[in-house]
């Protein structure tokens, strides 16, 4: 009985410890019990960090092909804002059909075109970009890279190979880019849908990947997120092809300045409030399967650090 009133008496002595602890929570210490160990911060704290963003891939050294473009405002973001020096863009339509669907079309590829020496100065929604001639912060790829910009009309991207300015040359690239793919309104049934885009992604797969680089040459390809576009089976239809899935990352329009999505049928009559810019994308990035996997150990060791760094 005299050690249980003893027992609680020392209890009672922690207790008016309060939050100094006491002489009691001293001695327990003394004893060699180890100092509580600090909390983990909570999954409210971990949840309020801003999400990591992903910087554009392509580099000023990149050889770049672009396939279904529609008013041309990514091929000029590329050469105005990223400083992209190789880059050829095509478009499903004729030239003629393609300024009826985007009258802005050709004032961009105006500029997409110009002379370098024509262009020291430039503007994007009203704030002024300097082309960038200043070598000191280049490196050496970047620097010897060739300039070359190129516009063709009437190129099916599901039939690469069949034209001779792809099957008769050598030329490589890194990135072979189709942004926002879409059949346009072939029809209003939502399975016929699904089953005509992933026509249009398999023949293009098909045709993209023996024009890449070997080992770092990438298929990109830019989709919305959510209902119908996931139906799709992007990495699917592209693993068919005989493409690994390298990377996906959250695809921000604003990291494009000039750059403005527009529907495969062509600008809203009269203007409009389409906003398709404006919904959740996301960009993929597919390499020839079996080649890359050093590319893809030292993104994940990449991504494996900064998750630490976290």
């Amino acid at each position: 009985m005299s050690k249980k009133r003893k027992h609680g008496q020392d209890g009672n002595s922690k207790t008016k410890g309060g939050k100094g602890g006491g002489p009691a929570s001293k001695r327990h210490r003394k004893g060699g019990a180890p100092p509580p160990a600090p909390k983990k911060p909570q999954a409210s704290q971990q949840a309020a960090q801003p999400p990591r963003r992903t910087p554009p891939p392509f580099q000023k050294s990149s050889t770049v092909l672009l396939v279904g473009e529609g008013d041309f405002s990514f091929a000029l973001s590329l050469r105005r804002a990223l400083g992209v020096r190789n880059v050829i863009a095509t478009c499903h339509d004729s030239e003629a059909d393609l300024h009826k669907k985007y009258p802005q079309a050709k004032e961009n590829i105006a500029a997409f075109l110009a002379p370098p020496e024509a262009r020291k100065a430039e503007y994007v929604e009203g704030e002024e970009v300097v082309e960038d001639d200043d070598e000191d912060d280049e490196t050496p790829a970047a620097a010897n890279a060739e300039v070359n910009y190129q516009v063709h009309y009437s190129i099916d991207a599901t039939a690469l190979l069949k034209r001779r300015m792809f099957s008769k040359s050598s030329r490589r690239y890194d990135f072979i880019v189709f942004m926002f793919p879409h059949v346009g309104g072939a029809t209003k049934d939502q399975d016929r849908q699904v089953r005509y885009n992933q026509q249009l992604l398999a023949g293009f797969f098909k045709h993209a990947r023996p024009l890449l680089k070997p080992v770092t040459g990438s298929v990109a390809v830019t989709l919305f997120e959510g209902l119908p576009y996931e139906l799709w089976n992007i990495r699917g239809l592209a693993k068919e092809a005989g493409l690994a899935t390298r990377v996906s990352f959250v695809f921000e329009s604003e990291m494009y300045p000039g750059y403005a999505h527009v529907r495969t049928l062509g600008n809203i009559e009269g203007g409009g409030a389409w906003k398709g810019e404006d919904r959740a994308a996301r960009m993929f990035l597919f390499g020839v399967a079996g080649e890359g996997s050093l590319i893809n150990r030292k993104r994940k060791a990449k991504a494996s650090d900064d998750d630490d760094e976290d």
